[in-house]
């Protein structure tokens, strides 16, 4: 991590530096699998991915793409700022061997409540040039002569949306899947604590597989002189942070018996982004259509996590092949003392 940037440092339109990942082979996705638990068969089994689910191959996780762009702006603010908010679609697969540059480019910039408030668009592309994954983040910088952004970070007072702030899709004339029974699941609420606590194997395992080799993530000595004092989870660590218990019957090998196609099921135990097992939808599995996330704390070494998730919405869309459903659960994270540390939407897409 470099000098501090301040506001007065940036202008708009200035570029940040970009970021690069791969070639990302096999192992790199067979890494960040096991590192989040996941095994949806299409990250790992080619006959799966292209008999079934009609892939050109595996494709690399979506979900993972979320943890190299907010490390951009992570970077980029240092230990004096904070990246607040994060947004990012889906629209184009990754395969074996793709390189990814990560990049970000300021948009607008002020002042409020004696912080700068940084607005910037961002992405991902691969080795063609091709935009993978568009979005855009909202970043919190220090004045030169001013304090570091507070933490836990506190928004200014005339940004805060509303907690159940959500504009709805627009369910397709004509749906196939999506009728009003399924529609009256929007609302269902779940919730959640983590098994395990936030430990140095399992953030280490999470740094080599992001990657990301912020000490702050493993070096007990380093994080005692930073502002947090402690060894912490990455910015969005708390949404892969929900892994099966052992006390659970292995999930994976019953349903598989049941239907030897079954896709495998989303990572862990469903972090909230997509814990709601819509009844009524003959679909076919789920693939990451994108998430949004507002950052408010990191989880800390040594302690349990929490959450409560509310299913948002469903609606149905006609694909280049098949109908489309999508669902969008909004989630709320909490630490051992109760505080909020991150909000997450996340929009799931199953397929007819």
């Amino acid at each position: 991590m470099g000098d501090q940037v301040y506001l007065e440092d940036i202008e708009v339109g200035m570029e940040l530096p970009s970021q690069e990942y791969g070639p990302w082979s096999n192992a790199h996705i067979a890494r960040w699998c096991a590192a989040q638990e996941n095994w949806e068969r299409f990250h790992y089994d080619y006959k799966f991915a292209t008999s079934v689910f009609q892939l050109d191959d595996i494709v690399a996780n979506g979900n993972w793409r979320k943890h190299p762009i907010a490390r951009i702006f992570k970077d980029w603010a240092g230990q004096g700022g904070w990246l607040w908010k994060l947004q990012m679609q889906y629209r184009a697969m990754h395969y074996p061997f793709d390189v990814f540059t990560v990049w970000a480019r300021v948009r607008e910039m002020r002042e409020i409540d004696g912080i700068g408030i940084v607005d910037l668009d961002c992405g991902m592309r691969n080795q063609n040039g091709q935009e993978t994954s568009p979005g855009s983040a909202v970043v919190a910088l220090p004045l030169r002569n001013g304090p570091d952004v507070s933490y836990p970070f506190v928004p200014p007072q005339e940004l805060r949306e509303p907690d159940d702030y959500y504009e709805p899709g627009h369910n397709m004339e004509g749906a196939m899947y999506v009728n009003d029974e399924v529609r009256s699941q929007i609302g269902l609420e779940s919730e959640g604590q983590s098994w395990d606590s936030v430990s140095l194997p399992e953030l280490r395992r999470f740094s080599q597989a992001i990657p990301d080799p912020d000490r702050l993530y493993w070096d007990e000595d380093y994080a005692k002189t930073t502002r947090f004092g402690s060894v912490m989870g990455m910015p969005l660590y708390p949404v892969d942070g929900f892994k099966h218990p052992p006390t659970e019957p292995d999930q994976l090998t019953r349903r598989i018996k049941e239907n030897p196609n079954y896709w495998g099921g989303p990572p862990g135990v469903m972090s909230g982004e997509r814990d709601h097992e819509v009844q009524g939808l003959p679909t076919q599995g789920g693939l990451n259509g994108g998430q949004s996330y507002e950052v408010l704390g990191l989880a800390r070494l040594g302690e349990k996590l929490s959450r409560k998730s509310r299913l948002l919405d469903i609606y149905e869309r006609q694909g280049s092949k098949n109908r489309l459903v999508f669902t969008v659960s909004g989630t709320t994270y909490y630490n051992s003392d109760g505080e909020i540390i991150l909000k997450g939407k996340g929009v799931g897409i199953s397929r007819g």
